[in-house]
């Protein structure tokens, strides 16, 4: 047989268009089953997450095929971060307030009187650098890079963010964190990709979820965390797996206590694709969302945007942190290391 220097997993690149006059670039990851995944640099974000079927690849994320559409009025307007990462701070923050080190930082209130996601311009809304990629058999990767200056929407320090992501010979996605600031500073960060595991259908309505945690950050109205851990009301608990269906979930879940980062904290499974996924993380939180105000855009060739067209695992620290001292803390401190991991296992059948 002959031999060759081809890794069985590959990374490719091409022009993804433009936003803001600034040439985008979409990386494509692919492993030797055939699942691939697709990461643009305008947010880190990834558009697409493919798995294959009999006869096609199925697009298993929210997102769009070209760079101009996650810059237009519309999106915008409406941002839901479709497969970015979020930061500085992920969540809401109440009153856009928060102390630090005796200070009140003044952030900006982008949610009517809140902070939402890290700000009028988060993370979501960045450039970022690719500063590292490799692949062999067993996995590829890339490294993207964010330079965020003192004062970026209120927080304090020159802070550099790192998110790696690799594909498995496995399916698995793995997401990797690396963060480091020159003053203390706070940090939530987090992956916002939407999921939807079916062949065909706009709703996440018929897939089955599970999900490990027994409480949860209790909210008031608006979605503010009151400080108050509850337990998981029969509505949201979902220990045993069951259908979605018309449920409502925006829920900031604690996760239980973990003995390594490879722990199951959620499931998902999509009966007509047979297409599964199971979440684990080092995070202590798990906010989950099925995307009750997502807008509507059709997109062609694509699953179109909806309420509950997907639905979102967001690995993070605690909601509103800053604000409730028995919360523990998202601070990083000046010249220490964050890391965070969040892993997501794809399982698909197998093609003959």
């Amino acid at each position: 047989m002959k031999q060759t220097n081809q890794p069985l997993c590959t990374i490719s690149s091409r022009p993804f268009g433009s936003i803001d006059e600034c040439e985008a670039t979409l990386w494509t990851l692919t492993n030797h089953n055939g699942m691939q995944i697709a990461i643009m640099d305008f947010g880190a974000t990834i558009t697409s997450i493919k798995l294959p079927a009999a006869k096609q690849l199925i697009e298993c994320v929210l997102g769009f095929d070209h760079a101009e559409a996650y810059g237009s009025e519309y999106y915008r307007q409406n941002n839901p971060h479709l497969g970015a990462i979020i930061g500085r701070h992920a969540g809401r923050i109440s009153f856009a307030r928060a102390p630090l080190n005796e200070q009140m930082l003044h952030l900006s209130a982008n949610l009517h009187q809140h902070h939402l996601h890290g700000g009028h311009i988060g993370f979501d809304q960045h450039w970022w650098e690719l500063v590292a990629q490799h692949c062999d058999d067993h996995a590829a990767s890339l490294t993207l890079h964010l330079f965020s200056l003192d004062g970026d929407e209120g927080y304090p320090g020159n802070l550099h963010v790192w998110v790696n992501y690799t594909l498995t010979s496995d399916n698995e996605l793995k997401v990797n964190f690396r963060a480091q600031c020159d003053q203390d500073t706070l940090l939530n960060l987090t992956q916002h990709s939407y999921f939807n595991l079916s062949s065909t259908a706009n709703s996440i309505s018929q897939h089955r979820l599970w999900l490990a945690p027994r409480q949860m950050i209790a909210t008031d109205n608006n979605m503010i965390p009151t400080g108050h851990l509850v337990d998981v009301p029969p509505s949201l608990d979902f220990n045993k797996s069951r259908i979605i269906a018309d449920t409502i979930i925006d829920t900031a879940f604690i996760l239980p206590e973990k003995d390594n980062a490879d722990m199951i904290v959620a499931r998902l499974y999509a009966a007509d694709s047979g297409f599964s996924l199971a979440v684990s993380t080092d995070a202590p939180i798990l906010v989950v969302y099925n995307a009750e105000h997502l807008p509507h855009q059709p997109i062609s060739e694509r699953k179109s945007l909806q309420p509950f067209a997907a639905i979102c695992f967001e690995p993070q620290g605690y909601s509103d942190a800053p604000n409730h001292a028995a919360f523990p803390n998202n601070i990083l401190r000046k010249n220490t290391t964050f890391t965070q991991n969040i892993n997501y296992q794809f399982d698909f059948p197998k093609i003959r």
